[in-house]
């Protein structure tokens, strides 16, 4: 009797003992950030929470997959995951914006923008550089504003002397 007793406790405390060991190991690791953009300490993070840290409110919205309008720790990874692709998408749309721009530029007869610096950001256009004629400048302009994504275009172009 002693010995099925014996060994009866060392399987209950080995059970014990693997649940203990397991439920931390189990347990959803929290994502990098999380802690911080929940700041108020409830365990979720709401939409004004995310947009704190730079959230996109559609990224937000893709992450939440309940619904309820709060992400989880699981929930707010999806969401950073899909913000990360939004930020690069637009990095993506200024590298396009910049190099169509520049390009037109340079099969504009008008222009011929080989002395024409092209830059984007969140879809403004900077043109720098030099040109021949005041027309040059305007044109530059124009063509910069009909490309697509194009939200604005700062031009400091200069006349050569």
């Amino acid at each position: 009797m002693k010995s099925f007793e014996h060994r009866f406790l060392n399987m209950a405390l080995a059970g014990a003992l693997a649940a203990f060991s397991s439920t931390a190991v189990l347990a959803a690791p929290v994502m990098p950030g999380f802690k911080s953009a929940d700041s108020n300490g409830d365990g979720m993070v709401s939409l004004e929470e995310f947009a704190a840290q730079g959230g996109h409110e559609q990224a937000f919205r893709e992450g939440d997959a309940n619904r309820d309008g709060r992400l989880s720790s699981d929930e707010y990874a999806k969401s950073s995951a899909h913000n990360d692709r939004i930020k690069a998408g637009k990095y993506v749309d200024d590298a396009w914006i910049t190099a169509k721009v520049k390009t037109l530029l340079l099969k504009d007869e008008g222009v011929k923008g080989l002395a024409v610096n092209v830059e984007t950001h969140q879809g403004a256009v900077q043109l720098s550089g030099w040109v021949n004629t005041p027309d040059q400048i305007v044109r530059a302009e124009k063509i910069a504003l009909g490309v697509e994504g194009v939200k604005g275009v700062r031009n400091d172009l200069l006349i050569k002397r």
